[in-house]
Formats: C-alpha cells, sequence, structure tokens
C-alpha cells in the first residue's frame, strides 16, 4: 500500500473535524472556577469533596436528600440491588475507615462505599476488601462498592470473594450516556433550586468535561491504532509523520525554487531556520529593510516587513512610510517578526496548502517588483 491509499483509508474519513470537536469541546470547558487553581481540581480529596458534599442531605447546598435521592436512582438504574427507602436517614462521611465516600443508614444498617478513582490513583493491596469488611464490622450490610474512573478505562480489581465481586458497579464520570455526568450530575443542575447550587454544579460539569477530554479522545485513539496495527501501518505512519515534520521545510525549499534567484531588490538571502526564509540588504534613502518569509504550520504563511536595528516608534515610521509609496499598507498589518509589519496567509480562508503556497510567491514576487 503507498502513502497515498493508506491516508485513504476510511478510518481516516473526517479525522481532523473529530480531533477538531475534541479540541473545541476542550476549549469549552477549560474556563471554570476550579481550573484556575491548577492544584486542588487534580487531587483525589478533591473530587471526593465535591461528591460527597452533593450526596450529603445535611450540607449547605440546602437541597436536603434530593441529590442523593438522584444518586440512588442513577445506581438503580445502573443495575445496583438498592432499596431506596432503606436510605432515608443516612449520613455521608469522607475518609472514615479510610473509605473515600461512605453512605450509611444507622437505622437499616445499609451502605454503599464510592471509591474514587478520578485522577487514576493506584489500588491498593486488597483495598476493596478492607472497606467492605470495615463496613461489615461496623455492623452494615454492603449494598454496593462504586468504583469510580474519569474515562472508564479501568475497572476494580477482582476479589476472592464473590459475594463482594457482585456488589462493585464500574462508573465513568464522563464518557458515554450512562456516565455520571449525564446520568447524575446533570440532573442535580436541573433541579438546583437557587442559583448557588446551579453555579457550583455547572461549573464542577465542566471541570469533568475538560479533564476527560484531554488529547485525543479514545474512540480517534481506538481507530488509529486499528489503523497503524495492520499491513504495515505503523511504518507507514512514522513515514507520514516525518513527512508532515519536514513539509515546512520543503515548502521553503519549493518557495525558493519558484523565485530562482530573482528577489531584488534585496541583495542577500539566508534561512534562518528550515521554514524561515529571510531575504536582506535592501537600502533605500539610506533606510534598511528586510524581509522575512515564515511557512507556518498547518498551511499558514507569513511575510514580515521590517527596518532592523531601529526603536519601535522609527521602525513603525519607516516601515508604514514605505508600504504607503508602493500602495500596500492597507494589507499589512502592525507587528510580526522584528516589529514591523506583516502579512498573513490563513490557510483556512484561501484553501489547500498548495493555494496558499502560490499565493504567497505571487504575492512575493509582485512586493519585490514594487519595491524595486
Amino acid at each position: 500500500m503507498d502513502i497515498a491509499s493508506f491516508l485513504a483509508l476510511k478510518e481516516f474519513d473526517g479525522i481532523e473535524k473529530r480531533i477538531g470537536d475534541v479540541q473545541q469541546q476542550m476549549e469549552l470547558n477549560r474556563f471554570n472556577l476550579f481550573t484556575i487553581s491548577s492544584y486542588n481540581a487534580y487531587l483525589e480529596n478533591f473530587h471526593s469533596d465535591v461528591i460527597k458534599l452533593l450526596l450529603d442531605p445535611q450540607e449547605r447546598h440546602g437541597h436536603h436528600n434530593a441529590f442523593l435521592d438522584l444518586f440512588l436512582d442513577y445506581l438503580i438504574f445502573l443495575g445496583a440491588q438498592i432499596d431506596k427507602s432503606h436510605y432515608g436517614l443516612c449520613q455521608v462521611t469522607r475518609e472514615k475507615g479510610k473509605i473515600d465516600i461512605w453512605i450509611t443508614d444507622s437505622t437499616s444498617k445499609k451502605t454503599i462505599i464510592i471509591e474514587n478513582k478520578i485522577n487514576n490513583a493506584g489500588d491498593m493491596e486488597n483495598q476493596l476488601e478492607n472497606y467492605y469488611n470495615y463496613a461489615q464490622s461496623c455492623g452494615f450490610q454492603v449494598d454496593s462498592i462504586i468504583y469510580l474512573t474519569l474515562h472508564g478505562n479501568k475497572n476494580a480489581p477482582w476479589t476472592d470473594n464473590l459475594e463482594l465481586n457482585a456488589k462493585i458497579l464500574n462508573l465513568t464520570a464522563f464518557k458515554n450516556n450512562d456516565d455520571l455526568c449525564r446520568g447524575w450530575l446533570q440532573k442535580c443542575y436541573e433541579i438546583s433550586k437557587d442559583e448557588h447550587s446551579r453555579s457550583f454544579i455547572f461549573q464542577y460539569l465542566k471541570l469533568i468535561k475538560h479533564l476527560s477530554q484531554q488529547g485525543m479522545d479514545r474512540e480517534i485513539k481506538e481507530d488509529f491504532y486499528k489503523i497503524i496495527s495492520t499491513d504495515s501501518g505503523y511504518q507507514k505512519a512514522k513515514a507520514v509523520a516525518a513527512l508532515v515534520a519536514g513539509l515546512d521545510e520543503y515548502r521553503t525549499d519549493l518557495l525558493l525554487e519558484k523565485i530562482n534567484g530573482d528577489y531584488a531588490p534585496f541583495k542577500k538571502i539566508y534561512r534562518y531556520r528550515p521554514n524561515h526564509q529571510l531575504f536582506e540588504r535592501y537600502y533605500d534613502n539610506d533606510i534598511l529593510y528586510k524581509i522575512d518569509v515564515q511557512l507556518l504550520s498547518g498551511g499558514n504563511a507569513q511575510i514580515d516587513f521590517w527596518n532592523p536595528g531601529q526603536d519601535h516608534q522609527t521602525q513603525k515610521h519607516n516601515v508604514s512610510e514605505k508600504l504607503k509609496s508602493i500602495g500596500l499598507y492597507e494589507e499589512f498589518e502592525h507587528g510580526g517578526a522584528g516589529g514591523g509589519m506583516y502579512k498573513f496567509f490563513d490557510s483556512d480562508a484561501i484553501g489547500s496548502i498548495e493555494e496558499v503556497d502560490s499565493e504567497l510567491y505571487n504575492y512575493l514576487m509582485a512586493l519585490f517588483k514594487k519595491l524595486r
């Protein structure tokens, strides 16, 4: 299979949109109260504290058993053998007996254990068995053990206790329609009676989604994994990656080949970086001008026109006046390499990389001609 056929595989169809959608969702969810601090939001205790606060009927949210009832409904929907009437007078505690979140009812003597692994912490030896035995030693009958992860990439470890294994329920924070966000948190948000609770839950929902969507999503990775696992796919993928990595250097080579030495009034050229070409030593009325051409990632390009060796105000004046004298001032913006003025070639607006490079070449040659 040649590279063209490799890239034409159906698994690549729309992959740029799929990745773009994930990145867009990440950006939408990135701005939330909890990500302002990069510390607490990434700790296991943080997520346990938030979930406990919402589940606890005695907590400051003021919704009494409403959020807990929704959580129990969610667990029952997923198959947990729970009688809601057994949790009418329950307590929710943190780190009692080292259990992350412990829901207990002293009247019914029923309990639910929640083990939080949202940040992918490792499992201690016999961790779930120890929790189960501790709950029983306190006189409680365990209805369910919830093993909560961010993406659902791992499940609770199996134990030697078959009765315990039957009570384990693996939950995903954000991945599908049955995850914690859609199955519980979103419903808590919808029934919230005051702006304080709604805002708090909304911000936490955004945090969970942001954490879950970091990087490409699992489905895209799975499709790519299948591609590179067959028909020398890995070698072809490496070849494509190498070609992409060297693409902007190649684009710069092609540009210079097309210019073919016709870059007067500039007297010297220099390759500053593989994708960054300089045109130097053009004097006009004793003012030195320089052009930088950058072939940028994403198929974009940029021309920078500037006056080296001058302070910002002098350079701004010199470059502006020169571009005005050749009728191109309105096509450039202030800034860019060197602090002069620049023109950006946007592949989203122009089209293919080849079309960008063609427009760049034609514009650059016209610029050289006007400067002459």
